[in-house]
C-alpha cells in the first residue's frame, strides 16, 4: 500500500539521534533533518515538495522562557516556515510524547480534524485548518494522486527521501552522543545497506 502524504504517526516519535555539546543550535540541523524525515513536525509538508519554503529549527520549549534549552536537541524541531512563524513562543504537545495521529487526522478533501483536546491545541495554535493550509494539502493530495496513476516516477520523487542525504555517521558532536549507535539507523546509512523504502 502506498503512503499517504498526510498521514500522522499514530506513535509518539522516539528520538533515534542524541548529538550533544553544539554551542549554535544551527548545527543540530543534519541530525534533525534525519530525526524528523525531512518534513515539517506538525504539517508534514517535505522539503523535496514543490514551493517547500526554508525549512527551520523550532524549540519546543521557546527560548525567550527556557534559555538553558537552546542547545538542547531534545528540544528543537524541524519545521516549515510558515508552521514555525505561527507557532513563535507559543507552547504545544511534544511530538515525542505524544502521537499526532491520535490527536489529528488530514481528510481526502485536505480539512483537518482534530480528535482530541490536544489536536484542538494544535490546530488551533498552528492555524492548521486556516485556507492556505487546506488548499496546500488538497492540492498536494490530488497532485500526489495523479501522480501515482501515470507518471510513477515523479510520484517517488516527491514521495521519497531527498537525494543528497546527511552521512551523520561522520559528524561528530563536540559533547558527545548518547546515542551512538542511532546513525546505523539513519536514512543514509539504511541507503548504504539497501535497506531504504523507495516512498515513505
Amino acid at each position: 500500500m502506498e503512503p499517504e502524504p498526510f498521514a500522522y504517526p499514530t506513535v509518539a516519535h522516539v528520538r533515534k539521534h542524541g548529538p550533544r555539546g553544539y554551542k549554535a543550535y544551527e548545527n543540530y540541523r543534519e541530525w534533525l533533518r534525519d530525526e524528523f524525515n525531512f518534513r515539517c513536525v506538525f504539517c508534514l509538508y517535505r522539503e523535496q515538495w514543490p514551493g517547500a519554503q526554508a525549512f527551520e529549527i523550532d524549540h519546543l520549549l521557546p527560548q525567550t522562557k527556557y534559555a538553558e534549552k537552546e542547545c538542547d536537541y531534545d528540544n528543537l524541531l524541524y519545521l516549515c516556515r510558515r508552521c514555525n512563524g505561527n507557532k513563535r513562543a507559543k507552547l504545544v504537545p511534544d511530538p515525542c510524547r505524544l502521537a499526532i495521529g491520535k490527536c489529528i487526522r488530514v481528510q481526502p478533501n485536505g480539512r483537518i480534524t482534530a480528535l482530541t483536546p490536544e489536536g484542538r491545541l494544535l490546530v488551533k495554535t498552528l492555524r492548521l485548518d486556516n485556507d492556505a493550509y487546506t488548499r496546500t494539502r488538497e492540492l498536494m493530495i490530488g497532485i500526489l494522486e495523479t501522480c501515482f496513476r501515470h507518471n510513477r516516477p515523479l510520484f517517488v520523487s516527491l514521495m521519497g527521501y531527498p537525494k543528497k542525504l546527511p552521512d551523520l555517521a561522520g559528524l561528530n558532536p563536540p559533547g558527545g552522543n548518547t546515542k551512538p549507535d542511532g546513525f546505523k539507523t539513519s536514512t543514509f546509512a539504511r541507503r548504504e545497506r539497501g535497506e531504504l523504502p523507495e516512498v515513505y
